[in-house]
């Protein structure tokens, strides 16, 4: 279908590169003199039911991008069907799509990870606050356009707050939408889900970003495990970046969404304080929940390294204050009974 020269009122002037099911071509709007690109399904090798999907699919993006209007996010204007090919009209990005990147394992500086993130969190900021979810945050839909500037793409798979019908056929609880690989928990197991699976999405992307390594891998029960149930590798372990990155992965991709960033806005706020050499979280928030784990267990560790110590010096002593003492700083301690029967015994009282 590389010969083709009009898509209804759209001039082809050529191919720009294969998208996940057909071609995307390079095209003019010749009523606003204005390059385009359109992106194409071919509906003749689809079912009826499939076809149908398609025209949903590109109406409900037209739809939801109409509500957006925000400099990290591809505009959509337009959407129609030629024979058997259906067809959305897009902005023109001069660009390459961030999953080529990852492809061509071409790594990004910190800086650059930085500016990338901040713009990807702004725009889901942005449709969040709008009533949209995206939820198929992945690295074919970030566009890396030129002079480095993200650009969010495909709201085709979004939900969208509005009264029943189409929409709601489409995105019905228990029908699982996204790729499985950027996947939240709830959404691996056909939950409901709202901006905070997003915010897990994008923890994977920041997490690539980072480590130059996809996080999840693997078979559908494999990956859909490791997506509800495993903390990944920390990325400090996997490349010379601060450990205060290893919290902001955590939190964006807590299994459960209460423990997550509550907002793009918050998740964006946490890199920015690391990016000035503070600690991600805000002042009183707590660690997020491995973290937390962690510091728990060292301090458990610590306390019964020093109880062993302390014990180990006045266990054999007849001053019976040297075993009080023992008590005064562990009340609660392993052998705290032991050493009040040991001062009771000391000061002659009944045990």
């Amino acid at each position: 279908m590389s010969d083709i020269t009009q898509l209804g009122r759209y001039k082809v002037n050529g191919v720009l590169g294969q998208g996940a099911m057909g071609l995307v071509y390079d095209g003019l709007d010749p009523s606003l003199n204005r390059r385009v690109a359109i992106k194409t399904i071919l509906t003749k090798k689809l079912d009826v039911e499939a076809a149908r999907m398609v025209a949903v699919r590109f109406e409900r993006e037209v739809r939801a991008v109409a509500r957006l209007n925000h400099p990290n996010i591809i505009q959509v204007y337009d959407f129609g069907a030629e024979g058997d090919l259906a067809y959305i009209v897009m902005e023109f990005v001069e660009g390459k799509e961030l999953k080529s990147y990852f492809d061509e394992a071409e790594r990004f500086d910190l800086q650059s990870i930085f500016r990338l993130m901040a713009e990807l969190l702004d725009a889901l900021e942005c449709a969040h606050e709008a009533g949209i979810v995206h939820r198929d945050i992945k690295p074919a839909n970030v566009m890396v356009a030129a002079g480095g500037r993200a650009k969010l793409a495909d709201f085709g798979v979004a939900r969208v707050n509005e009264p029943e019908g189409s929409q709601a056929e489409a995105t019905r609880v228990g029908a699982m939408v996204g790729t499985p690989a950027y996947m939240s928990p709830e959404q691996t197991r056909g939950q409901k889900v709202d901006r905070r699976t997003d915010i897990f999405s994008a923890g994977i992307l920041f997490y690539e970003l980072l480590t130059g390594k996809k996080l999840f891998t693997g078979t559908q029960w494999g990956l859909a495990k490791a997506i509800i149930e495993d903390d990944p590798v920390w990325p400090s372990t996997i490349v010379q970046v601060p450990a205060e990155f290893d919290r902001v992965v955590a939190r964006a991709l807590a299994k459960d969404p209460a423990d997550r960033y509550q907002s793009a806005r918050k998740f964006a706020e946490a890199l920015q304080r690391v990016l000035q050499g503070k600690a991600p979280e805000e002042p009183g928030e707590p660690l997020p929940p491995p973290f937390a784990a962690k510091v728990a267990a060292a301090a458990s560790a610590a306390d019964n390294e020093a109880e062993a110590e302390f014990w180990e010096g006045v266990k054999d002593s007849d001053d019976p204050d040297d075993l009080e003492l023992y008590l005064e700083q562990f009340p609660h301690g392993k052998v705290a009974a032991e050493a009040r029967v040991k001062v009771a015994q000391l000061r002659g009282k009944p045990a």
